[in-house]
């Protein structure tokens, strides 16, 4: 079997950074820079500029529990089996973190 093909966790991942509300993928996008998984000069610039414009992180302290489960790695936090980008190994985490580093990028 080829090893190229992606497997059904994987396949859950993407389909959830496809589908993270802007305040997950900027805590996506945290984690990735924090975990050296994205270029800093790259996604640092899309992280600042999603919280800008969802206000995940505000001065008050009040958080966004979207952001806080994209900064902590979780991918589905609505099901009873949460799913983490630290369940993946290194190389698949870096995809990860390019797809959500892309979304961050594209014009909304």
């Amino acid at each position: 079997m080829a090893r190229d093909r992606a497997s059904p966790a994987l396949l859950s991942a993407q389909a959830a950074i496809d589908g993270a509300p802007d305040a997950r993928l900027a805590g996506y996008l945290n984690f990735c820079i924090t975990n050296a998984l994205a270029a800093h000069e790259t996604a640092t610039p899309l992280l600042d500029g999603l919280i800008r414009k969802t206000g995940a992180v505000r001065r008050d302290h009040s958080g966004n529990v979207d952001y806080a489960y994209g900064t902590a790695g979780v991918l589905h936090s609505e099901t009873a089996s949460v799913m983490r980008l630290t369940d993946f190994d290194i190389p698949e985490r870096r995809a990860l973190c390019d797809r959500a580093t892309k979304k961050a990028g594209a014009p909304s």
